[in-house]
């Protein structure tokens, strides 16, 4: 993407994580494991690990040409090619024995793919991090706002009544799952890769198992039970995870943007200087954060998608789809950062309007407690015959433009057996939004208490 949309779609510590910069020191810590691991059990010279290592610690990517790798790397088909001669001219440079164990028996996808695994590692402990503040600010929102009655749409109409509290209570929800699904999926997805050139790790004769062990304990990996080159599974989940993180930010935006249109009013994206104004319309207050966060839910499938196309390899090592992924991944993370920040921020600085809640309650003079209307009629007179009556009423209070309330009153009060449980009290304590809100408090209690026992 162009660096002008960057601080519009993604998110500077996630960009950092995925630079090249970044990329290389990955796959040097993941080369720096190698030796040191083949050195413990004994494939290589502890003397030799000694001085890879050394250079790492030393020199790290100064040792590298940077322009050289992406020009090389073109031609390779990968960096770790070209990654791999340098280094070694690198550690040749200190010692020429040590040089000739660099990168001991393994493959070029054995590195990328463990770099790419250590990338995700700190972009997934970050994700994780943003997730706990959306939960925490959601969850307040929640205990304020819980009796805040709104009106609750279905189909963009307008239904029945809520609480903003049971909305947010249901976004804390969403992000409580979101945690539970990142804490579920690391110990599958966090796994070293090291298997050479067909996974079978020949070249390290009876050692194999025993250096796959030491690799993935110098990393703090988990074990592979077994090479998984052309099994993208782990790549797949954690892609598949990102997109349901930004989906469901995308679900909270399409929200608030939709309460922020100028008829509904009901709150605002937080206020700061020249945010959401409009090139020609001075009066204009944008839900900037809501376009970008939507944007990455646009984007996101279309790269998922690719992700899971690229899992249809060929034998032990595919060929385009695990190319693919050093595209796609890296952009879902960075979307899914800037999503999840701007969700976060919009959270903690929501501007909310009650009284325009409350004034798009009677928006519809009464209809929208036509339900609650039936309900109570229904014992009487059977419910399907109720909905007709209440329908009827509908329709003559929307033609003579009245209240749904004083309709139902002239209605009913034709009709025997009814009309003296149909007083003046019993049906304002019918059209009160408040007595209409079913089990909403019940479940707001569900998600607090959820909350208090992840604590």
């Amino acid at each position: 993407m162009n660096h002008v949309y960057a601080g519009l779609f993604y998110q500077e510590d996630m960009l950092d994580i995925f630079s090249g910069e970044a990329l290389l020191k990955y796959m040097i810590q993941a080369e720096v494991a190698l030796a040191k691991a083949q050195a413990r059990v004994g494939v290589i010279p502890q003397a030799a690990a000694e001085h890879i290592a050394g250079v790492a610690d030393r020199q790290g990517i100064e040792c590298l040409d940077l322009q050289q790798l992406a020009t090389a790397t073109a031609l390779a088909g990968n960096l770790a090619i070209p990654f791999v001669k340098q280094l070694t001219e690198a550690v040749k440079a200190v010692d020429e024995e040590a040089s000739g164990y660099v990168h001991w028996g393994a493959t070029s996808q054995d590195i990328i793919d463990t770099a790419c695994i250590l990338q995700a590692r700190d972009a997934l402990n970050m994700i994780e991090a943003w997730l706990h503040q959306a939960y925490a600010v959601a969850l307040q929102l929640t205990e304020k706002y819980r009796n805040q009655v709104m009106i609750g749409r279905t189909w963009l109409q307008q239904a029945l009544p809520v609480s903003f509290g049971f909305k947010t209570a249901r976004w804390a929800s969403v992000f409580s799952r979101d945690l539970q699904r990142l804490a579920e999926m690391k110990p599958r997805v966090l796994t070293a890769q090291l298997g050479g050139a067909v996974g079978s790790l020949a070249s390290l004769t009876v050692h194999g198992t025993a250096v796959v062990e030491a690799y993935a304990a110098e990393l703090n990996l988990a074990v592979p039970v077994c090479s998984w080159h052309g099994e993208r599974d782990r790549i797949a989940e954690i892609a598949s995870t990102l997109a349901i993180i930004v989906g469901n930010t995308g679900k909270m935006a399409r929200d608030w943007s939709l309460m922020m249109q100028t008829e509904i009013a009901e709150l605002s994206e937080p206020a700061a200087p020249g945010r959401g104004g409009s090139s020609t319309m001075p009066h204009k207050r944008n839900p900037v954060a809501a376009a970008s966060i939507l944007a990455a839910a646009n984007r996101v499938p279309a790269l998922l998608s690719g992700i899971y196309a690229g899992m249809v390899q060929e034998h032990e090592r595919g060929l385009g789809g695990w190319h693919a992924e050093w595209l796609a991944l890296p952009e879902i993370f960075q979307l899914c950062a800037g999503a999840l920040t701007r969700t976060v921020d919009v959270l903690q600085g929501m501007e909310i309007h009650p009284e325009n809640m409350a004034r798009n309650l009677e928006c519809t003079h009464g209809l929208i407690m036509a339900e609650a209307v039936m309900m109570a009629l229904a014992p009487k007179m059977g419910r399907l015959n109720a909905h007709h009556l209440v329908e009827k009423a509908c329709q003559q209070a929307v033609a003579e433009q009245r209240h749904l309330r004083d309709v139902i009153r002239e209605t009913v009060g034709k009709i025997d057996g009814i009309s003296d449980d149909m007083t003046a009290e019993a049906l304002a304590q019918i059209f009160n939004p408040e007595s209409y809100l079913g089990n909403i408090q019940q479940q707001i209690d569900a998600v607090l208490r959820e909350a208090k026992g992840d604590e």
